[in-house]
């Protein structure tokens, strides 16, 4: 019988309410031009990484650009979120609670499709940083030549904790993200958050749950026995 070996977790959505704070970030980064609402972003622009948003942000609000303004935005994006990660990061309830419960027994990672410098603003301040230094493993978009939903982000993520895919969880949100994760051959919980229950089963997960609380360190060592 197959024991949990560890668990990885995605990001935004999962570990820290950030969404709002991309987008708002991303809008500053891209000028008065970027006009797509938060909804619009929330549907077409997340669960990738951050080229990615952009792009999609800037199509969505009818803005051409050249690589030269991509790079601009990048760096604008991540002093921008910097500045507002620090005055107000959000855990996802449970998450805090959920990451450090199961610390305490298996190595757990952290796979985003986020650049290095917005994972390492949210860290220091989310939960008073509780979670820094907890992660054996922290794969980032800026890690990676093929970001999610290619594996390459998870696959990594597992191959620097020493542990197999098979003996691991991922927790994530989004189909892109769990498509990431399947495909590296971890067993995958959905959680739904702007995304239907449906889509999460489609892309892969073997479970979905409304909320981080309805998981303990005991249900996912049960659950990965069955």
């Amino acid at each position: 019988m197959k024991k949990l070996g560890g668990v990885v977790f995605d990001m935004d959505g999962v570990v820290i309410d950030s969404e709002i704070t991309h987008y708002t970030a991303i809008c500053e980064a891209m000028g008065e031009g970027a006009t797509a609402s938060f909804d619009h972003f929330l549907e077409h622009c997340t669960g990738r990484d951050e080229v990615y948003a952009m792009t999609r942000m800037a199509e969505l609000s009818g803005m051409s650009f050249e690589d030269s303004d991509m790079a601009q935005w990048s760096v604008r994006k991540g002093k921008a979120y910097a500045r507002l990660v620090a005055e107000q990061a959000t855990s996802i309830p449970g998450a805090i609670e959920l990451v450090l419960s199961v610390a305490k027994e298996f190595p757990v990672g952290l796979a985003t499709g986020s650049r290095r410098h917005d994972v390492e603003a949210a860290l220091a301040v989310l939960g008073g940083g509780a979670l820094r230094n907890v992660f054996s493993a922290i794969v980032t978009s800026s890690d990676v030549d093929a970001p999610k939903p290619h594996p390459q982000t998870y696959e990594k993520a597992v191959s620097i904790m020493g542990i197999e895919p098979s003996s691991c969880w991922a927790i994530e949100d989004s189909p892109n993200g769990i498509l990431s994760a399947s495909s590296a051959g971890l067993r995958v919980i959905g959680v739904k958050g702007t995304n239907e229950e449906s889509l999460l089963f489609q892309a892969g997960a073997v479970r979905v749950v409304d909320d981080l609380r309805e998981l303990t360190l005991m249900t996912l060592k049960n659950w990965f026995t069955e």
